[in-house]
């Protein structure tokens, strides 16, 4: 028969294992999803090989550029279309966009376009990319930039 104190300290025990289990799991699943949150994230180079990939299919295409009407209009990549993340109608206004087109997510830095391109997967979109580092990295990397909306 086991005491009272031996029966609270394993239960105890139990729950704390449980607990640690638990975490554990829900911490895998959190990186999972953030991974295969319906958007990818590319690089530069990976980046501008998906516009060369479309060249002779450019209606299939979509270079959504998601920072303000004002960095849009100093410099943006050719052929881009400006849809401001932060302006409050972002999600509104994408969940208008044809869900079978690609599209190919930037802004200056990358952190305006992953939050985009996570809203878009969320609304269903599924061939959305994410360019990480932006347009400065674009830049950087020698890549055009064209002036005007």
């Amino acid at each position: 028969m086991w005491s009272s104190t031996l029966r609270t300290g394993f239960v105890i025990l139990v729950l704390v294992i449980v607990l640690v289990a638990c975490s554990g799991c829900s911490a895998v699943q959190s990186a999972s999803s953030n991974e295969t949150g319906g958007f990818s994230d590319l690089t530069v180079e990976q980046f501008k090989q998906k516009i060369e990939e479309y060249r002779d299919r450019p209606s299939d295409l979509v270079i959504l550029d998601v920072r303000t009407p004002t960095e849009f209009e100093r410099e943006r990549l050719r052929d881009a279309v400006n849809l401001d993340v932060s302006a409050g109608v972002f999600k509104d206004r994408a969940a208008r966009l044809d869900r079978d087109r690609t599209y190919l997510v930037y802004c200056q830095i990358g952190t305006r376009s992953a939050h985009a391109a996570a809203i878009m997967a969320e609304l269903g979109f599924t061939k959305v990319y994410n360019m990480k580092g932006g347009i400065v990295k674009w830049k950087e990397a020698g890549n055009p930039t064209v002036r005007g909306a």
